[in-house]
């Protein structure tokens, strides 16, 4: 008789508590062969979501001090603080946090403007970080920022988000110049420059962000970034032609995957207009193998797809292969019981076959997002309907996906 089980079965059922953090605490108090996977999960993310500053400091830091001066620092491999634009919090935060093993730092709502322009909070964290998130930070001016993103803590970053960032100080056109701002930087930075060997990113996020040339930037040839490598560029809630084909305008070899990440509420310049999927470098079209947009069945939305066809109908060796179309989360709006669905939810399905008979492409999902508590009914209900109007359902792939806030990552549902 089996009196316990495989190490890998045990370890496989503890995974599905990743999410519930009591249970992995009882877990790890139940036996000696249980402990080992349940702490490595207990203490894998932590993270702190205050409703006022006043609950940020106290039980959260005072975790991270128990934890990093103990045995178990070694298992915290993700941070997520929220610093609720109170610049004490985001200096004590910096000066907590010194964890060696750690790879993933998401910053929600810290303010640097307060600090020299030479940030040096980032000089106690190590080299270990692979992704950095910044959410809605403060920042006097984008010199500022690339001092900050310059840090040799972030030398071996793989992944950036830069979203919703905010400068403190407007400046006049002249100090917008892409060349004044890394002249600025040069010549208060505490690095040897030219920088060596620069930071080789494969994922960017870009949203939000005050400098409509800032991808002038990132990519001159004096920053701390080599863009040789990126992989995947992801644009949230941008919808502004300049800026999108400013950063698709750069030198990407490597570049195989763009992300058009909607919102309710896009914005553009007025200066250049919205995108319309035209995508002008024919390098980055020709290497491009997936591209991901979401489709809400707008006539916006029929014109970027229809403009996407003809792309791939006139570029000649395009490798694009999959197409992934984020609809509606529950396709909310659509009422999936009516017998004969509106005209623009027929012209949308009609330009999604269209889309998946190119012979080029090979794979077009459909992801579906899932509000939490749906049940197993309303999923069949929302597969059926999509399987019932669109005509070539063989070749449209149905993936849903669990939506959660606004700025997290969906987590994928079994099917």
């Amino acid at each position: 008789m089996v009196t316990t089980l495989p190490i890998e079965v045990l370890e496989s059922i503890l995974n599905q508590l990743a999410d519930s953090k009591p249970d992995l605490h009882v877990c790890t108090l139940v036996c000696r062969l249980w402990a080992p996977r349940s702490r490595a999960l207990l203490f894998h993310s932590l993270s702190t979501c205050p409703s006022s500053p006043a609950h940020l400091s106290e039980p959260f830091l005072k975790t991270i001090h128990q934890v990093q001066s103990s045995h178990l620092a070694f298992l915290v491999k993700s941070i997520k603080v929220d610093c609720c634009h109170v610049s004490e919090l985001t200096r004590i935060t910096f000066n907590t946090l010194r964890l060696e093993h750690l790879t993933r730092l998401w910053l929600c709502r810290s303010d640097f403007a307060r600090f020299d322009r030479n940030i040096c909070l980032t000089r106690a964290l190590t080299s270990s970080l692979d992704t950095l998130i910044l959410d809605r930070a403060v920042f006097k001016d984008s010199a500022q920022l690339l001092h900050f993103l310059s840090s040799p803590c972030f030398s071996n970053l793989h992944s950036l988000s830069l979203t919703n960032i905010s400068y403190l100080l407007r400046r006049d056109t002249s100090t917008r110049n892409p060349d004044w701002i890394l002249r600025s930087w040069s010549e208060s930075t505490f690095l040897e420059l030219p920088i060596s060997p620069k930071i080789m990113l494969k994922e960017l996020e870009i949203g939000l962000i005050p400098d409509h040339n800032i991808f002038d930037i990132l990519y001159h040839s004096d920053s701390p970034f080599d863009w040789t490598c990126l992989q995947k560029i992801t644009f949230y809630r941008i919808w502004d032609n300049g800026l999108i084909q400013g950063f698709l305008n750069g030198l990407l070899p490597a570049l195989k995957c763009i992300e058009l990440e909607k919102t309710e509420h896009m914005y553009h310049f007025a200066s250049s207009g919205a995108f319309t999927g035209v995508i002008q470098n024919p390098f980055v079209l020709r290497n491009l193998t997936e591209l991901s947009t979401a489709f809400a069945f707008l006539s916006s939305d029929f014109l970027f797809l229809e403009n996407v066809v003809k792309e791939i109908q006139n570029s000649s060796g395009s490798r694009l292969s999959t197409i992934n179309l984020v609809l509606p989360i529950d396709l909310d709006g659509l009422d999936i019981h009516k017998a004969e669905p509106s005209a623009r939810i027929l012209n949308g399905f009609t330009v999604i076959s269209d889309l998946a008979s190119l012979p080029l492409l090979k794979r077009v999902s459909l992801i579906v997002p899932i509000s939490a508590g749906i049940v197993e009914q309303k999923k069949s209900d929302v597969r059926n309907f999509i399987d019932s109007h669109s005509c070539t359902a063989g070749s449209i792939s149905v993936i849903f996906k669990q939506a959660v806030s606004e700025r997290e990552p969906f987590s994928r549902l079994d099917l």
